[in-house]
């Protein structure tokens, strides 16, 4: 019996040589929305306006509450969550969903992926590349890390794609 998958997925496509990429460490973590009290002066402000301040939004990144590694098919199914959850459960039950190490309800508001994507290139390169050869640009990438911020609005799976090549990347909201 498979386990059942965790309420946000994700999976990565080398397009480089075609394949799923294999071994990438991933986290995800909630991000916060804050306040941010910005000076707003510019360098043609008159003195009257040097002390006006303004209200915007920043935010926060926590730091992340799992990780795993992409499977043979370039998937994360399932994470691992951080085991400190464990101490406070009531408080990061209202902030991530997690309880008792399971995905029990997904939290609407700010997430973030982070893709470890620099040491899967270095590995290819090493490994002979994925059944492609190995290339000039092997071993190289522009983007060591690639972070995805996503907001979660409703009950529903989100999956989230991330097309990687050395170069280049793209994501989009997967099914």
């Amino acid at each position: 019996m498979s386990q059942q998958r965790d309420p946000i997925t994700c999976h990565i496509l080398d397009t480089t040589v075609g394949l799923p990429a294999r071994n990438v460490i991933v986290q995800i973590h909630r991000v916060r929305e804050v306040e941010d009290m910005s000076n707003t002066d510019t360098p043609d402000s008159t003195k009257s306006t040097k002390s006006a301040k303004s209200t915007a939004v920043d935010y926060q990144v926590d730091p992340p509450f799992a990780r795993a590694k992409t499977n043979d098919d370039g998937r994360v199914v399932n994470w691992v969550f951080d085991p400190s959850l464990q101490r406070d459960q009531d408080a990061s039950f209202a902030t991530t969903g997690v309880r008792d190490g399971k995905w029990v309800k997904l939290v609407p508001g700010l997430y973030k992926i982070k893709f470890l994507t620099g040491k899967y290139f270095k590995d290819l390169a090493i490994g002979g590349g994925g059944g492609g050869g190995v290339t000039a640009s092997a071993g190289r990438t522009f983007f060591p890390v690639v972070e995805v911020v996503f907001e979660v609005d409703d009950l529903s799976h989100y999956h989230i794609p991330l097309l990687l090549s050395n170069y280049s990347y793209s994501t989009y909201r997967g099914s």
